[in-house]
């Protein structure tokens, strides 16, 4: 075998060449992240004011005496195009701009030379331009007093990288809602033209295909979807009341009377969700030609809905959502309601981005020039005023950091300043000590802002949720089964304890479903906080109260008047609702008679019962007499035990003959409630408000009319 020998200088060479190179690169990595911090230079100017903003930029304003014909301008090759963004060079004796000019390729040690050419006789120049910065910090103190008084503080922690002193210099912190971006205007922009050949022939190309509901790289599951002919066919009677309720478009009813009217099966998808115990979103969309997007859209969903809770599928399991939005396809889509949230986070995201920007204008500037050296930070105070606040306790259930059974320390705490306050972190004092520390969203100017700051269990809640669906309004009634604009009321309770030895002043937060409203009672005091409510109550220490919030959203279904349920639905809805007075009377009727068929049901269960008990008592009796004929002595007991067994048979006969009397009775009562369903109809009342319009109008012509024909002469007698 041949050996190979490596010499110490082979292996030395290569190592330290490498290495040598890993050093340059290095340092070549370490020369780019120093070029963030290299600053604007220009000659024979001053910096007067810089203001840093939260998104990553600040305001620089420099000033330059008049006498001279250039300046010299030169920008770091990396901010020249947030500089060309945003340059202004205004002659403050003229009020007007100056052009700039500068190489349009040249950079010399990574900067840009730009130079300003200056007309005679100018005023102070005022040069200001917005470059990249690092975002300044909030910070708050709450120094808590007595009854109510307070001293907010604000401090903002300003980060000097721009490469220079800021020396002397009036430092300011804002935050406003304009967005900030980079643009490319330093580059030289070639247009790319497109070159004609002779009428060469070209493939067509497939268009870029792409996943559907495809959300960060996952897909949504979907578990059913419906077209528009499939949701029409859902309905209690077809496409006829799709035209009653217009809320189908043209097309979807064109497609239907084409079709053969074939009710979808829905029974498998019925199954997969009540053997999955999930909970599941049905989104309904609209069609081209509806009129109200949101309430078609609305309507189809809970057709659907309607048909998975018929099939057994609890009500619990299922969330309607009207997307309000125009599809060419699906009419309803079946999500399950994991993935469906999945996709929903991911629209929420983007709204909570924007949510986190500030609400309106902040704008503080130090009224005293400060001095900050280049890589140094600074601790600016803002604003130090007077303020209302006082302690209080905090319910949050709905924030990922809160607590669902304890209320926290929290202040409540009024911005004093004319300005937004960005969200920071507040600590909070009082008689000289430490309480806590919070963080705080965005506060208005003179808005009220909570901010928890400790935990000490002194206020328990104990939560617990039910739902109930109520009738609004009648859509088409049929043999007793009728299609009804419901509404489904979900009910949270919340039994509060105060367990301290003060009095407790609670402000509850609550966040509505989506898809839901808030019913507001008037009793309640309720305030908005962001997208939440805040519910207000004082609790003496040692009691406990409890408070009812509901929230509500509409649904469609179908109330079947032969049933249990909806008899009680049909009562709830003439307790609470005002309907046509023909339909409520009417309605009455029915319920009345449904209530004489419930007790009279009951009065026939109690005598059959007892018609039971006596015959199994005479039975008894009949054994016992028959057991003492052996028994001379017994005489006496023989008659009492018949004279009772007479007493017994009389009342079993009289209970026998009363059950045949009630079920007779329950006969003609039930046949005269089958007669009432079967002619109950939306359409009479329908007709008699037509013709009571029809003699409204012309009430006014026949009135006219009448004088008119008093006045004619008798006709003469032949």
């Amino acid at each position: 075998m041949k050996r190979t020998h490596w010499s110490t200088s082979a292996v030395r060479g290569p190592f330290l060449g490498g290495f040598r190179a890993g050093l340059a690169a290095l340092g070549a990595l370490l020369a780019l992240g120093c070029q963030g911090a290299r600053p604007v230079l220009a000659d024979a100017t001053k910096l007067g004011n810089v203001i840093v903003y939260r998104n990553g930029v600040a305001y620089f304003e420099r000033y330059a005496e008049p006498g001279e014909e250039h300046i010299e301008l030169r920008v770091p090759s990396e901010r020249v195009d947030d500089f060309l963004k945003s340059l202004s060079i205004i002659d403050e004796a003229s009020g007007k701009a100056l052009p700039v000019s500068y190489p349009t390729m040249a950079s010399i040690d990574g900067y840009v030379a730009m130079r300003i050419t200056l007309g005679p006789h100018n005023g102070r120049l005022r040069i200001t331009y917005v470059t990249e910065s690092p975002a300044w910090k909030p910070s708050y103190r709450i120094v808590l007093g007595e009854d109510g008084k307070a001293s907010l503080q604000g401090w903002a922690v300003v980060d000097n990288v721009s490469g220079e002193d800021w020396d002397q210099v009036r430092i300011g912190v804002g935050s406003t809602s304009a967005l900030s971006f980079r643009f490319d205007l330093h580059s030289v922009r070639l247009v790319e033209r497109e070159t004609l050949g002779g009428g060469g022939e070209l493939a067509l190309a497939p268009p870029t295909g792409g996943a559907a509901y495809a959300v960060a790289a996952s897909k949504v599951r979907m578990l059913s979807s419906l077209g528009a002919s499939d949701v029409a066919n859902l309905t209690p009677s077809g496409v006829a009341v799709a035209a009653q309720t217009q809320s189908f478009s043209g097309d979807d009813m064109k497609t239907a009377q084409k079709e053969a009217p074939r009710r979808p099966d829905l029974r498998a998808l019925s199954q997969q969700i009540k053997s999955g115990k999930q909970r599941v979103r049905i989104e309904g969309y609209a069609q081209a030609g509806d009129g109200d997007l949101q309430a078609s859209s609305m309507f189809r969903a809970n057709l659907v809905r309607q048909e998975l809770l018929d099939n057994g599928v609890s009500a619990e399991q299922l969330e309607v959502v009207a997307t309000g939005k125009l599809s060419s396809g699906d009419a309803v889509r079946v999500l399950a309601s994991d993935d469906a949230d999945v996709r929903a986070s991911h629209s929420d995201a983007v709204v909570a981005a924007a949510d986190s920007q500030p609400a309106g204008l902040a704008h503080f500037v130090s009224k005293n020039p400060m001095t900050i050296a280049a890589e140094h930070s600074a601790m600016v105070n803002i604003f130090d005023r007077p303020t209302s606040a006082r302690r209080v306790y905090y319910y949050d259930p709905v924030s990922e950091r809160g607590s669902k059974t304890y209320a926290f320390n929290a202040v409540r705490v009024e911005n004093p300043t004319q300005y937004t306050l960005d969200g920071g972190p507040v600590t909070v004092y009082a008689s000289h000590q430490f309480l806590g520390e919070g963080l705080s969203d965005s506060v208005l100017p003179s808005a009220v802002a909570f901010v928890p700051y400790a935990l000490d269990r002194s206020v328990v809640v104990e939560t617990s949720e039910d739902s109930r669906e109520e009738i609004e309004k009648l859509v088409t009634l049929q043999r007793g089964v009728a299609t009804a604009e419901t509404r489904r009321i979900r009910r949270r309770r919340l039994t509060v304890a105060n367990r301290g030895n003060t009095e407790a002043e609670i402000y509850l937060r609550h966040q509505v479903a989506k898809g839901y409203q808030l019913i507001v009672d008037k009793a309640m005091p309720h305030e908005k906080l962001g997208s939440a409510y805040l519910f207000a109550l004082r609790l003496a220490p040692g009691k406990a109260t409890e408070l009812a919030i509901e929230e509500t959203t509409p649904l469609m279904r179908t109330v079947d008047v032969r049933t249990d349920d909806g008899v009680s639905d049909v009562a709830v809805f003439l307790e609470k609702r005002s309907p046509d007075a023909e339909l409520a009377r009417r309605l009455r009727e029915i319920v009345e008679a449904h209530r004489a068929t419930q007790n009279l049901r009951d009065k026939i269960r109690v005598l059959h019962e007892q018609v039971a008990v006596y015959r199994a008592r005479t039975d008894e009796l009949t054994v016992q007499l028959f057991s003492l004929k052996k028994v001379r002595e017994a005489d006496k007991l023989r008659a009492s035990l018949a004279r009772k067994m007479e007493e017994i048979t009389d009342k079993m006969q009289k209970a026998t003959i009363e059950q045949s009397y009630r079920e007779g009775e329950l006969m003609t009562v039930r046949i005269g409630l089958e007669d009432k369903i079967a002619e109950l109809s939306l359409e009479p009342t329908v007709k008699a408000a037509l013709a009571i319009k029809a003699i409204t109008a012309l009430t006014p012509a026949l009135l006219k009319a009448a004088p008119a024909a008093t006045k004619r002469k008798p006709a003469s007698p032949r």
